[in-house]
């Protein structure tokens, strides 16, 4: 996977440590934060053909479920940063 995730320029912010889930339900107990130069390398990259082998070698191995979604990172504001 870190071959993968290079190749879309992709960094790992965080994976696994310490969470603490606030509100809502507690459905899974393992994250992992990772970081794409750009929303649209982030797509390519889960919709590339090496990442879609290896998604499927999890599932078809029961390697556990996981939740994916992508969010663009909001530009910097002018003027009021409260809003």
């Amino acid at each position: 996977m870190p071959a993968i995730l290079a190749k879309y320029g992709a960094k790992v912010l965080t994976r696994g440590g310490r969470y603490q889930t606030l509100e809502g339900p507690e459905r899974f107990n393992r994250f992992v934060v990772i970081e794409f130069p750009t929303f649209e390398q982030g797509v390519a990259c889960f919709n590339s053909e090496k990442y879609k082998e290896a998604a499927a070698f999890r599932r078809k191995n029961k390697a556990g479920e996981n939740e994916l979604v992508m969010i663009e990172r909001e530009k910097a504001r002018r003027g009021n940063a409260s809003r």
